[in-house]
């Protein structure tokens, strides 16, 4: 009997403690500073600069050009359409750059073609967020190839509002806003449902009222939208810190993988990469990108499986480890110091806390703003 209540005991608490791992509260009492600013919205600045000019996917939309030569938008499509055989489209003349916004949240596709309904369609690039400023670039029936700020590719029509280059600059740069902090918040306009996704950008005229944007036989007009001001939103963005990494990768905790922002969801670049924009962090949209534009915590060559585990216990809380196809955020150690992550797995097909049992003989690189 005896024996039997120290097993029950013993199993009881092995399933608290598994339980614990998986949520934010376990991770945030380990950290005795987690509340201190890592980067301030100066560093931040900086960063994002820096990022911006080491990714070819991502645009300076502040400073975007207000004609482009025939020879740089071909180049743009090229790099969206190169693996997709033949399909090319092309422009002959020199290009006056027109702008718009979008109205929903929608998908930026490598070739101007619909969703086939597959979970993996390679065509799939990302999805976008509503309010977000693209520059379009040429058109193709009923899509119109775009530069947003971390990607290029082709969007249906039906989700941008046209408008003049200086309205449009109040939405590269709104100058107060809040952020989304949750995963997912639907916000009605005009009477119907939109989705924003974790670190949207929603432009307001105070901290009650949004002005958001509708398409009217396909030119921008603004509304007015009231909205409630409680913990899916935030002023600003959020500060930089252990804390707040640990907090919002949390809140995508159980989602369904998404393949490139489908079924309104998360695959592991856009999981990071929404987590830090809620920081104001303005990371690649893609995993091979991220890694080649962040700062480097380190390198895995030539290293002992031993040598790796270290390397990551090293690692800030926060930071993101590379694999060829995969990228994680490190959350800290357990009781038993094993390194543990949290990741949009396709294997698993949601997002979920792992150790790195299976990725650790594959670990590139680990990425961390600072």
């Amino acid at each position: 009997m005896e024996i039997l209540i120290i097993l029950m005991i013993l199993m009881l608490a092995k399933s608290v403690s598994a339980a614990a791992i998986d949520t934010a509260e376990y991770w945030i009492q380990r950290n005795q500073n987690g509340d201190k600013i890592l980067l301030t919205s100066t560093q931040i600045n900086r960063l994002n600069a820096q990022m911006l000019n080491k990714d070819s996917y991502s645009g300076d939309l502040v400073n975007y050009p207000l004609m482009m030569s025939a020879d740089k938008v071909n180049a743009l499509i090229k790099e969206a359409e190169d693996k997709h055989l033949n399909t090319m489209h092309f422009v002959k003349d020199n290009v006056k750059v027109q702008y718009a916004v979008t109205v929903d949240r929608g998908d930026i596709r490598l070739l101007p073609q619909s969703w086939n309904g597959d979970n993996f369609d390679e065509l799939q690039g990302t999805a976008i967020d509503p309010a977000e400023p693209v520059a379009v670039l040429t058109e193709a029936g009923e899509f119109a190839f775009v530069q947003s700020r971390n990607y290029i590719g082709w969007i249906d029509k039906a989700y941008l509002a046209f408008t003049t280059r200086d309205i449009w600059l109040n939405y590269v740069n709104p100058g107060y806003l809040a952020v989304v902090i949750t995963n997912k918040k639907n916000i009605n306009v005009n009477g119907k449902d939109i989705l924003f996704q974790m670190g949207a950008v929603i432009p307001l005229i105070n901290k009650n009222t949004a002005k958001l944007p509708l398409s009217v036989n396909g030119m921008l007009k603004e509304i007015k939208v009231q909205i409630a001001n409680d913990e899916t939103l935030h002023i600003g963005y959020l500060p930089c810190t252990v804390n707040n990494f640990i907090r919002q990768s949390f809140k995508f905790l159980g989602d369904v993988y998404g393949w490139g922002g489908l079924y309104e969801s998360v695959d592991c670049s856009a999981f990071v990469s929404d987590v830090y924009k809620s920081m104001g962090i303005n990371l690649p949209r893609d995993a091979d990108r991220q890694e080649a534009a962040m700062p480097i915590f380190a390198v895995f060559n030539n290293v002992t499986i031993d040598e790796r585990y270290d390397i990551v216990r090293r690692a800030p809380i926060g930071s993101l480890l590379f694999t060829p196809t995969h990228v994680m955020m490190k959350l800290g150690v357990d009781d038993q110091n094993n390194p543990l992550v949290i990741h949009a797995s396709s294997a698993g097909n949601q997002v979920r806390v792992s150790d790195l049992s299976y990725h650790i003989d594959k670990l590139t690189g680990i990425g961390f703003a600072k």
